[in-house]
Parts: C-alpha cells; sequence; structure tokens
C-alpha cells in the first residue's frame, strides 16, 4: 500500500532551509568576506527557489525580501538593502499582505536609512513601520518592538 505522507516539494524544502541557515550569519556580529558572500548567496537563493514553489504566497515573498534587506544591512550596504526594502513595501502594499509584514518592510527601510546615514528618512519610515503594526493580526509583537527600540536608538545616535 502506498505511503499516504506528504512529500514536501524539493524547491520548498531547499529554500526552507536555506532560509534557516540564513540565520547562521545574521545571527553574527562580524562576518569574514567568505561569510558575507554565503549570507548573500543563502538569502538570494531562498528567495528565488521560494518564487518557483506553487504556494507561493505574498507572506512569503514578503519575509524573503525582507531577509534579503535585512542580510544587506547586516553587512553595511546600505544602497541594496534599501534596493530590497523598497521592492517589499511596493509589493505587501500591493499584495495587501497583513500588516505585520507591512511594518518589517518599513523596518528594513529605516535600518537601510540608518546605514546610509539619513537620520530623518530612518525616523520616517520608523513611523510608518508603527502605523502599520496597527493593523495586523499578529498577536506575539515582543520581538517586534524589541527590533524597532534597538533601531530606534541607532538612529537616534546619527547626528
Amino acid at each position: 500500500m502506498p505511503s499516504k505522507s506528504k512529500t514536501i516539494n524539493p524547491d520548498k524544502k531547499t529554500a526552507m532551509q536555506t532560509f534557516n541557515d540564513a540565520w547562521k550569519y545574521l545571527d553574527k556580529k562580524k562576518l569574514s568576506k567568505e561569510e558575507k558572500i554565503t549570507l548573500l548567496n543563502l538569502v538570494h537563493t531562498s528567495y528565488y527557489l521560494w518564487q518557483q514553489v506553487p504556494e507561493c504566497n505574498a507572506t512569503n515573498t514578503s519575509i524573503s525580501l525582507w531577509q534579503i534587506s535585512k542580510a544587506y544591512a547586516h553587512i553595511g550596504d546600505g544602497t541594496c538593502a534599501l534596493l530590497f526594502a523598497v521592492q517589499n513595501i511596493k509589493h505587501s502594499k500591493t499584495k495587501k499582505t497583513d500588516g505585520f509584514y507591512i511594518a518589517y518592510a518599513y523596518e528594513s527601510a529605516a535600518r537601510a536609512y540608518w546605514i546610509l546615514k539619513e537620520k530623518k528618512k530612518a525616523e520616517i519610515n520608523i513611523k510608518y513601520a508603527m502605523n502599520a503594526i496597527k493593523h495586523t493580526k499578529e498577536t506575539h509583537l515582543e520581538t517586534y518592538f524589541k527590533d524597532i527600540e534597538e533601531l530606534k536608538i541607532k538612529i537616534n545616535s546619527l547626528k
């Protein structure tokens, strides 16, 4: 008798694995040149593979774009971080994702502007993020508010 267990799409499995593997690098304070390259390869691979998965939805895409922006911010490339943050904002608003994902899209833009030392633009995007989070169905927001508070401290350190 054939097994009734579901087999996971190989693209989805690898997309999830590369997404999770990227956190090994995002959680490190300092990366070597090789680690930076590996991090970028992981986040771009995850995004690409998610786009190949038939059940990929607007939330999956938003999370992937957010992670790419976060990775570029982590390696100090504000320009590329902003490129993916802006793409995520457009995507999330157009596809009407939950306010949680729109808020994190704005958070990533604020982070990119912080790296670019554009304090006013970073502050504006924090305000947009705080407005967007008011429209979420998510209930566990502790990490979100912690991320925002940590980013505000960094932004306030800019002159």
